[in-house]
């Protein structure tokens, strides 16, 4: 989103005329003189969800904080982190709010200072391509973590969905938490070693959308098999949830290998594929 598209999405919410909620929940503070409003803020990247007048843009959100058109509408902005913000846009909301004169402040701003897990927890390479972030497990068996979307998520970079997030994300978010499930609640009871993970079956049922809002991803392991330290096997139900709806569930099989070994493998499978292919 270019500055000018966000300074023209921050005019439309300000001048909207849409009233606050007449009472406020008992449990929140709202200044004297206030009425309260609550909101979402989302990556410039999901545009599209953002629309009307309960979501909005980082830019536009920012913009019209820049702007002192939250001041002026009336309201307590309480805002609420959508996907696609990170830590640092944490940091500057909270540095605006701070400007805003009590008129806008953040409802959760611990959730999104806790960082995704670190890449080699779900097997990626680079930051931006982790989905969970808080991942626990009160037993080895089960495990749940935050749905995290980055901004420039490898999935998200080129494919056109309207508002939902597109189904890709879903199946990678349940296959990462299948590996960390493994590498935070299972592997450190191993004697050292590095896994990979091969994956043999996974029968997926999409039933609702999945939009930009906050969602949590789950494992439960309802069989495994560790007879073998370097080929173990696994199979697990999980889900992905959004604010009380289920959005996917997906039976998976899959195997932890250890690395040396997966490494021969796909050698010697490589080379049989190369050679096959040239005849």
């Amino acid at each position: 989103m270019t500055p000018d598209q966000a300074r023209t999405e921050a005019r439309e919410v300000a001048s909207s005329g849409v009233s606050c909620p007449q009472t406020p929940r008992e449990d929140d503070w709202v200044p004297a003189g206030y009425t309260r409003r609550d909101v979402v803020v989302v990556a410039d990247r999901f545009a599209p969800f953002a629309r009307g007048d309960r979501v909005l843009t980082l830019s536009a959100l920012l913009a019209l904080l820049d702007s002192g058109g939250l001041r002026a509408s009336g309201c307590h902005w309480v805002v609420h982190f959508g996907q696609g913000v990170d830590a640092a846009d944490g940091d500057r909301l909270e540095a605006a709010c701070g400007r805003s004169e009590g008129s806008v402040r953040l409802a959760d701003p611990e959730t999104f200072r806790r960082r995704p897990e670190p890449p080699a927890v779900v097997h990626k390479s680079r930051p931006e391509n982790v989905l969970l972030a808080g991942v626990h497990s009160p037993e080895p068996a089960r495990c749940r973590a935050e749905l995290r979307i980055h901004r420039d998520n490898e999935l998200v970079l080129d494919h056109h969905t309207g508002e939902h997030v597109q189904g890709i994300v879903i199946i990678e978010a349940l296959r990462q938490i299948c590996i960390a499930q493994f590498e935070t609640a299972i592997r450190p009871g191993l004697p050292p070693a590095a896994y990979a993970g091969v994956w043999k079956r996974i029968d997926l049922s999409f039933e609702d959308f999945l939009f930009p809002l906050p969602a949590t991803v789950e494992s439960l392991i309802v069989e495994a098999d560790l007879e073998r330290e370097t080929h173990l096997k696994f199979r697990a139900t999980t889900a992905v949830r959004q604010h009380g709806r289920t959005v996917a569930t997906a039976g998976i099989e899959y195997s932890m290998i250890a690395q040396g070994r997966i490494d021969t493998l796909e050698r010697r499978r490589a080379d049989q594929a190369t050679r096959a292919y040239l005849g």
